[in-house]
C-alpha cells in the first residue's frame, strides 16, 4: 500500500521543494503543498485511488489545513483528484474508456492549439521546447519522460494568446501522464516512437508548416500502442 506521506518526502527531496514559511520564500503554501501533490500525482507515485487526509498532509508539510484544502480544491479542479463525501480526497483512477475519451479530444483540440501557437512561437520557445527533447532522449525512467513530455507540449502551446483553451488542454495533457507512463513500462518502443515523433514536430514548427505539425500531432496523440 502507497503511503502519501513518504511519497511526498521523496517529493520534497527529489524536486528540492521547499516549504515557504519556514524557508521565508515568496512561493505561497498554497502552491507550495499543491506542486508538491501534483508532481506525485502526475509521476504515478501517488496512483489512482489513494486517499489524502488533509490533516496528515498539513502536518508533514509543516502548514496549516488551509493551503492543504485550497491545494485540492485546484487539483480537484484539474481533475486529478476526485473529492468525495464519505472517502475524503482521492487521486482519480482514469479507465481505459475515460482515456480514450481524453485522446479523442486531445485529437480535436491539439491541432487548434498548434494553430494558435505557431504565428507566436519565439525562437526561445523552439530552443526550450528543443532542451526538452533532448532531456526526453535521455530521461533514466518512464515517469521522468511522461513528465518532461507534459512540459514539452505545454511549452509549445502556451505560446498561443488562448488561455482557456491552453487550460483546456493543460488539463488533458494531465489526465494523459499518468497513462504514458504505465504505458511506457509495458511498452517501452513507444518511447522511442514517441521521441522519433517529437523530432518531427519540432522540424514542422522551425519551418513554420502548420499542416506538417498538425499531422505529426494527429499520430502522437493517441492511446493505441504504435
Amino acid at each position: 500500500m502507497v503511503d502519501p506521506l513518504e511519497v511526498l518526502k521523496s517529493q520534497v527531496l527529489q524536486n528540492h521543494i521547499t516549504n515557504p514559511i519556514t524557508a521565508g520564500r515568496g512561493q505561497t503554501a498554497h502552491v507550495y503543498v499543491r506542486e508538491c501533490m501534483r508532481a506525485a500525482i502526475l509521476n504515478g507515485q501517488l496512483p489512482g485511488g489513494t486517499r489524502l487526509v488533509q490533516n496528515h498532509v498539513a502536518k508533514f508539510l509543516k502548514v496549516s489545513t488551509t493551503p492543504v484544502r485550497e491545494a485540492l480544491r485546484d487539483l480537484a479542479s484539474e481533475g486529478l483528484i476526485i473529492v468525495d463525501a464519505h472517502r475524503g480526497a482521492v487521486v482519480a483512477e482514469f479507465d481505459e474508456d475515460d482515456l480514450r475519451e481524453v485522446y479523442q479530444i486531445r485529437q480535436r483540440l491539439e491541432p487548434l492549439m498548434l494553430e494558435f501557437a505557431l504565428p507566436q512561437l519565439t525562437d526561445e520557445i523552439i530552443a526550450r521546447a528543443e532542451e526538452l527533447h533532448e532531456a526526453m532522449c535521455a530521461a533514466p525512467g518512464s515517469a521522468t519522460w511522461a513528465q518532461l513530455n507534459r512540459e514539452f507540449h505545454m511549452c509549445i502551446y502556451e505560446a498561443a494568446d488562448h488561455p482557456r483553451l491552453v487550460s483546456l488542454v493543460r488539463s488533458l495533457q494531465d489526465a494523459s501522464v499518468m497513462a504514458v507512463s504505465a504505458k511506457l513500462d509495458r511498452l517501452p518502443a513507444v518511447r522511442e516512437q514517441a521521441n522519433s515523433e517529437h523530432a518531427m514536430l519540432l522540424d514542422a514548427i522551425r519551418r513554420r508548416d502548420l499542416d506538417a505539425a498538425v499531422s505529426v500531432i494527429l499520430q502522437h496523440a493517441t492511446l493505441s500502442p504504435r
